[in-house]
């Protein structure tokens, strides 16, 4: 290694550290947030206030020696990525702990008594949102994007938890005052965004380390039928066909599981579309994973007349076929719709 490259790497060890140690310090900031939540310890409160001054000056910090960095040595790609992601990771960083002082502030605004399982809801999302921060740092940390990517789809599940907590505060409405309802809506709703600044350093360490500057999305779609129609099936066949890479799609019936009939699979093959794996969901088992769904389409009646609620974060739309038994206007429909769907959502290069 030449004097130059250990100039460079120790630079970069340097920026390293400083960077674990303000997530260290933010990682501490949550877990006071938390004991003063549930707790509600003013002393500790101000403190966790306090102690934000160090991590935004570290911040500034290390936002100056990324800069210096690359202006000292004008790294190669790999460095420079990292020293980028290293200052986008800083930032996210850095809110979290504003984050921290917030909750922290809220708390000293509730007034009321919270129920013992509206506490337990709490204390778990603020372990699920430590947790999932603690885990992005370490993909960081490590350069492990393949880790990362894995996080991303665990952060998304741990938000979908977290809106089912909403509405048990609902039902908490007429148990406390308009100021502890307010400060704990707050409070759920930073942690969730402390959720997605996980995520936003996941998507750092897939770029830092593969260059990638976004991880391609999927988008979940899931059609819904009648048994015996078939349409969702056919639906499914066109979706997967032409969008294999940006799109997931899943038919589902109520009551039964069906498998692909003998004229539609006669119409699948003479179409080119895939055959295999469209047995249909039963609509029973799966409705308690509909909140993975990005968009929930009906191609047989009302949506509503299969699911009892739309997940918070998913779409939903009623389709109405042209033809009850014509597989090929049918088909031409749904290839249209489908098209348009996936190229507003990814994009005129959705595939």
């Amino acid at each position: 290694m030449s004097h130059f490259e250990e100039r460079m790497e120790a630079d970069l060890q340097i920026i390293r550290g400083r960077l674990w140690k303000i997530g260290e310090d933010v990682d501490t900031a949550l877990h006071n947030a938390k004991k003063v939540m549930i707790l509600r310890d003013s002393e500790l409160a101000y403190q966790t206030v306090l102690g934000d001054y160090p991590i935004n000056r570290a911040s500034r910090e290390c936002d100056r020696l990324c800069h210096t960095f690359i202006a000292r040595h004008l790294p190669g790609a790999g460095p420079l990525r990292e020293m980028a992601a290293t200052a986008r990771v800083n930032v996210a960083l850095e809110r979290i702990g504003d984050y921290a002082v917030t909750i922290s502030r809220e708390a000293l605004q509730l007034t009321s008594s919270i129920s013992d399982h509206l506490t337990n809801d709490i204390d778990a999302m603020f372990d699920e949102s430590i947790s999932t921060l603690s885990d992005s740092r370490k993909s960081f940390r490590d350069g492990n994007a393949d880790m990362a990517i894995a996080l991303m789809k665990v952060a998304k599940r741990v938000q979908n938890r977290m809106d089912g907590v909403y509405e048990t505060l609902f039902a908490e409405d007429d148990r406390m005052d308009g100021a502890t309802m307010m400060a704990i809506f707050v409070v759920f709703n930073l942690l969730k965004r402390t959720v997605d600044q996980a995520k936003n350093i996941c998507d750092q360490t897939v770029y830092a380390v593969k260059g990638i500057a976004k991880i391609p999305k999927t988008y979940r779609v899931l059609f819904l039928d009648q048994p015996g129609s078939g349409m969702a099936q056919l639906a499914t066949a066109i979706g997967r066909k032409n969008y294999p890479e940006s799109g997931f799609f899943m038919p589902a019936t109520p009551g039964v599981a069906e498998p692909v009939s003998t004229d539609l699979q006669g119409f699948l093959v003479e179409r080119g579309l895939p055959d295999e794996n469209l047995v249909t969901e039963q609509l029973e088992v799966s409705e308690h994973d509909l909140d993975d769904f990005t968009i929930i389409v009906s191609l047989n009646g009302k949506y509503s007349d299969y699911i009892s609620k739309v997940p918070f974060h998913t779409s939903a739309f009623n389709w109405a076929l042209p033809g009850d038994n014509d597989l090929k206007q049918n088909y031409r429909m749904l290839r249209e719709e489908i098209q348009q769907l996936m190229i507003c959502m990814a994009g005129d290069d959705a595939g």
